[in-house]
């Protein structure tokens, strides 16, 4: 009886230094919290907003106080407020200060403070998009020049489909020179299928493309399918739909189809391998 009532003392006074630490901790947190809010009121967090929207603040300096102060930040604004004075990432190095210049600007209207709105960072983010615009179309300029010395047979009879090509060309991309009448004869006795008059003509300006935008056309990776007990053969991809969706030649037609792999369906495309290029893939390449 004595170590039971010695048991059940033991246990409330373990419960009153638990609760007692549990206060300590608070308190101690609390304590905290009031340390760093003396650095972060309402009076700095609106000295920093009026600095900001009246251009005094760099990228850099901006993002090194939002990151100190973020968690705090997210304490004493309402959630809009906070994602408008985030910085965005972007690759551009004034657009994240041009944007939380905005958010600055609606929380000191709603608060009817004055300011000065500075036009500093929009016209640097304009001067970085000019640099940035100015050059992309050299890039461009220098990858179509390289391509029509490469390829000038497919600027001559593909050109909408080409110019297209060269804007979105990737470095990893692939563009084969073309293939000889024998090498599509060949081709096309392995395959036991006559290339339409169309399909032969594109290869021989080029044996095959092969792009990261989802389209890949070449020669010597054609194969039969059968899809619903009717013979096709595989042209190549297209994610037109769904990645992996298959263009498709039937006997004896130019006309183009492709198989939409997530519907289990074939479906006409086009009516020849010309269309396909100049209307279809160039409309696609420039999206």
């Amino acid at each position: 009886m004595m170590l039971k009532k010695q048991s059940v003392k033991e246990n409330g006074e373990n419960q009153k230094t638990s609760s007692k630490q549990r206060n300590l901790i608070l308190m101690r947190d609390d304590l905290r919290r009031m340390v760093f809010m003396d650095d972060l009121n309402e009076k700095t967090i609106n000295e920093k907003l009026l600095s900001l929207v009246e251009g005094r603040e760099t990228p850099e300096s901006y993002q090194n106080w939002w990151l100190k102060h973020e968690h705090e930040l997210e304490k004493v604004l309402n959630r809009g407020e906070f994602l408008r004075l985030k910085p965005k990432d972007h690759d551009f190095l004034w657009v994240p200060i041009l944007t939380s210049q905005k958010g600055a600007i609606a929380i000191l209207e709603r608060k009817g403070l004055p300011f000065s709105k500075s036009n500093l960072y929009q016209e640097k983010y304009l001067e970085e998009l000019d640099v940035y615009c100015k050059g992309k179309k050299k890039r461009e300029q220098e990858k179509k020049k390289k391509v029509k010395e490469e390829h000038p047979n497919l600027f001559e009879h593909y050109p909408k489909f080409t110019n297209a090509l060269v804007k979105s060309l990737d470095e990893n991309d692939v563009i084969k020179q073309g293939a000889t009448q024998e090498e599509i004869r060949k081709a096309e006795e392995k395959l036991s299928f006559a290339f339409p008059e169309q399909v032969q003509r594109f290869f021989l300006i080029t044996s095959g493309i092969d792009l990261s935008t989802g389209i890949k056309v070449v020669l010597n990776e054609m194969f039969s399918m059968e899809i619903k007990e009717k013979q096709y053969l595989v042209l190549g991809e297209f994610w037109k739909e769904a990645d992996g969706d298959q263009l498709l030649l039937y006997h004896d037609e130019e006309t183009i189809w492709y198989y939409a792999h997530e519907q289990n369906k074939v479906k006409k495309l086009c009516n020849d391998m010309n269309e396909f290029l100049e209307k279809k893939l160039s409309r696609y390449l420039s999206r």
